[in-house]
């Protein structure tokens, strides 16, 4: 019985953890390319990565009702050439906000980039 008391934190912790990690898992090409052209170089600030990844993203504005989407990523890109970090993930936020959902229904498998 102390056994299993003691077990039982480490299982709902295992429980959680793989949750959110299922939760957090990309569901679009482009989510997939994003974690490591965005989230590791913002995690590690290096901006001149994010500058590179943003305008790339600002290009590549998708088919269908998704009018800020170049002007959002480009104000991205540009707090990330200013090595603004709250102004990337302003950005970032502004973007995923507006349009991720609309985004994965309409372009779940559209390849990227």
């Amino acid at each position: 019985m102390h056994v299993r008391r003691a077990t039982l934190p480490l299982f709902i912790a295992i429980a959680l953890a793989t949750s959110l990690a299922i939760a957090g898992e990309a569901k679009t090409p482009l989510g997939k390319w994003m974690k490591p052209n965005m989230g590791t170089p913002m995690a590690g600030q290096d901006f001149a990565t994010l500058q590179k990844s943003l305008s790339l993203v600002a290009s590549k504005v998708p088919s269908g009702s998704y009018g800020d989407w170049a002007k959002l990523a480009q104000g991205g890109a540009d707090a990330a050439g200013k090595q603004d970090p709250s102004g990337v993930k302003a950005s970032c936020k502004g973007c995923h906000d507006k349009y991720k959902q609309q985004y994965i229904t309409d372009h779940l498998s559209d390849p990227f980039p």
